[in-house]
């Protein structure tokens, strides 16, 4: 039996289609991702096993556009015109993610941020995907499992609101070829930043419910138990509570745990006959897990984690080339997704972006560096000129660093990107640069001395996270920063590893020969410490040996993923480098006015309202002669969000031109460096990018009876 788990996985319906590395190894859209799905289920039938297809949660993130607001998704999602019939952010992306036919679905925390968002999920997805989401298995039924999650609502008109699940607790079905009896449930982190009316159980309390212990006794046969789980394969006590509870009534019987929410690239075993799989973000990744000789103790577990994108879906599918991917059904997705983006104009071009700006590939202050690009330009350029008082009066500007979510690539910014990020300019993307619709507000009147701390003293406090009590896990409402810690032990580890293999001296039995001791510590040690710093502070300035690395590993690594996770044997399906990390990203930074006022000089304080209360705490800590408070105090700037940001920049720095241009643009950017252009749609004539080569030939991708 074969699981994809796709949490998280579809962020970007529309593939990752810049042209910057490594966004051409996630170039796959959603009808690519459902002509794969087709294709896999037709082998798994031909050889007589079974695969499951299973998503972890957050269908509005598929469309993320202002996390934890009423409007978070991309241009599908939330651009619709006032006038639409079904003004919920989410109901049109809904429908395009319910033309997969998956077997087992869970909610995540984005559906649940928004009454009415859930409620439209609750009434309309759910329903539909007990009939029509999953029409390969042989019993049919309901496949969107939420086994700790409640919706209040009323049962008709004038009756009083009752809290119910907001699909079934766990299902059992049967699989299609093997006949294989699976036991399957749903389950979200203990996640307590819900609109009101929705309810979720901490997972560690839901496995001593009555109904929960009654499910694990209500049948005498079960093959696998099947979890879709919205939360971390890794550092979650909710997981090995789950574990526990089914073992201590089946003790040997497969467990197979999807995670999900913080976008890694994870694994791990609590037992042998036992795997957590987290698969990733945005459309990047496919999680396969593979489980063979189910009724054997243990059972053979493996999983591998396959780049989206055409080329290796058709890899694995058993195509020839990418240009046999296609399916009547996958072109079908593509044209309505294409019709929805001429329907509500999110082609629209506001300009040209000249070159790559990153959220934390290179540290704060490089050219390149995406906060750079926020306070030298952005802030002083777009903010400051939206009110008058700015002619007259020197102005401070602050922003915390989490507002920004993703790199800025270079070529067209449309009104689709205004939303997601920084893709192909006429569809429908993934994330978001500037996702959050936060204001700006303004303190006036503030002695320079005292404003010219603020920065370091917020810095100095940390990051802002809307958690709030009972919010227990380190993701709660943070699963970004968690993410980034992740990209930063991927660097490391993968330096790590090339200097040592680049530095040892093989002997005849093919041992390394200790390295040398300098200063009471190994060399080694110390070279790998000079080494990370100096790719840390300018990656361009170091030159490594990769031929070196081709000779030892059979191919010269390309940009993406390279994970260390706790699971045995290949992991990634194409060996990588990994996206080069800095770790110097202040928590908040500032534009300063220019020139630098006297001490005494007073000017206004201007910021986004997320972070109003720390600055006025500040405020009130160092400024004796006056009392502030956010209710009398701070006041709107203009009518700029943040949302707005880079667009009104674009549109005044980046010249817009014609779409044609901007593909010629992006072209040019491809070719010098390295990348052919990006095939459109269905027009490949044979692989638009390079052959996949598999990191370990002898592990290839196989069905697991």
């Amino acid at each position: 039996m074969c699981v994809f788990p796709c949490g998280r996985l579809t962020t970007g319906y529309q593939g990752h289609q810049k042209l910057s590395p490594p966004e051409p190894n996630y170039s796959g859209d959603w009808g690519d991702w459902i002509a794969f799905t087709q294709h896999m289920r037709s082998r798994a039938e031909a050889r007589g096993v079974d695969l499951l297809l299973v998503d972890t949660g957050d269908l509005r993130a598929f469309f993320m556009c202002a996390a934890a607001d009423a409007d978070d998704g991309n241009g599908l999602c939330d651009a619709f015109p006032p006038t639409h019939r079904h003004a919920v952010n989410g109901h049109v992306s809904n429908e395009v993610f319910a033309l997969a036919d998956y077997d087992l679905l869970t909610i995540g925390n984005h559906e649940l941020y928004n009454y009415s968002v859930a409620l439209d999920v609750y009434h309309y997805f759910v329903p539909h995907c007990a009939s029509v989401c999953c029409i390969i298995l042989t019993t049919g039924g309901d496949r969107y499992v939420t086994s700790n999650v409640n919706i209040t609502l009323a049962d008709g008109p004038g009756q009083a609101p009752r809290s119910r699940p907001f699909g079934p607790r766990y299902t059992r079905f049967t699989t299609p070829n093997q006949g294989l009896q699976i036991q399957a449930y749903g389950v979200l982190f203990n996640f307590q930043l819900g609109a009101p009316g929705i309810t979720v159980q901490d997972p560690v309390a839901m496995v001593r419910e009555p109904w929960f212990q009654a499910s694990l006794r209500a049948h005498d046969h079960v093959d696998a138990f099947v979890i879709a789980g919205h939360m971390p394969a890794t550092g979650h006590r909710g997981w090995d509570a789950l574990h526990a509870a089914i073992r201590r009534m089946w003790p040997s019987t497969p467990i197979l745990m999807l995670a999900g929410h913080t976008h890694e690239r994870d694994c791990r075993m609590p037992d042998d006959a036992a795997m957590v799989l987290e698969s990733g973000r945005y459309l990047e990744t496919v999680g396969w897990m593979s489980v063979g000789n189910v009724s054997a103790q243990p059972p053979r577990f493996s999983r591998r984690y396959i780049d989206a994108n055409p080329r290796n879906y058709a890899y694995h599918a058993g195509l020839a080339h990418a240009g046999q991917l296609s399916t009547a059904r996958g072109r079908f997705v593509r044209s309505a997704m294409e019709a929805v983006a001429r329907a509500w104009n999110l082609t629209d071009l506001y300009g040209l972006v000249p070159h790559d700006y990153y959220l934390d590939r290179v540290p704060f202050g490089h050219e390149h560096a995406l906060l750079t690009l926020l306070t030298k330009h952005i802030l002083p350029d777009v903010v400051a000129p939206s009110n008058e008082r700015h002619r007259n009066v020197p102005t401070l500007l602050l922003i915390n660093s989490g507002s920004q979510r993703f790199d800025v690539f270079a070529g067209a910014l449309t009104k689709n990107d205004q939303c997601t990020s920084q893709h192909k300019p006429t569809v429908l993307t993934k994330d978001v640069v500037s996702p959050f619709r936060d204001e700006f507000w303004f303190v006036a009147d503030v002695p320079w001395r005292i404003a010219k701390r603020l920065v370091g003293g917020l810095n100095r406090r940390g990051a802002t996270h809307n958690e709030s009590p009972g919010a227990a896990h380190a993701a709660q409402a943070a699963a970004d920063s968690v993410f980034h810690r992740y990209l930063g032990r991927q660097w490391t580890a993968y330096w790590t590893r090339i200097l040592s293999t680049l530095t040892a001296t093989p002997s005849e039995d093919d041992t390394a020969a200790p390295p040398p001791a300098t200063s009471g510590r190994p060399e080694q040690a110390r070279r790998l410490e000079e080494l990370l710093r100096a790719l840390e502070t300018d990656p361009d300035s170091v030159s490594i040996d990769h031929a070196a690395f081709e000779t030892r590993f059979g191919q010269p690594p390309s940009m993406g993923y390279a994970t260390v996770d706790a699971c045995p044997g290949q992991g990634d399906d194409t060996r990588h480098t990994p996206v080069p990390y800095s770790s110097y990203q202040p928590d908040y930074v500032a534009a300063e006015p220019t020139p630098t006022p006297a001490d005494d000089t007073h000017v206004d304080v201007v910021f986004v309202d997320f972070i109003a209360r720390p600055i006025v705490e500040l405020l009130n800590q160092w400024d004796l002669e006056r009392t502030y408070s956010v209710e009398d105090d701070a006041k709107v700037w203009s009518n700029v969000s943040t949302q707005w940001l880079y667009p009104l920049y674009a549109q005044q720095a980046w010249h817009p031109r014609s779409f044609a241009e901007a593909w010629d643009e992006m072209d040019r950017a491809a070719s010098a460096a390295g990348y052919p252009p990006v095939a459109q749609y269905d027009a490949y004539a044979g692989d638009p990018y390079e052959p996949v080569v598999l990191a370990q030939r002898n592990e290839p991708l196989v069905f697991q009876h």
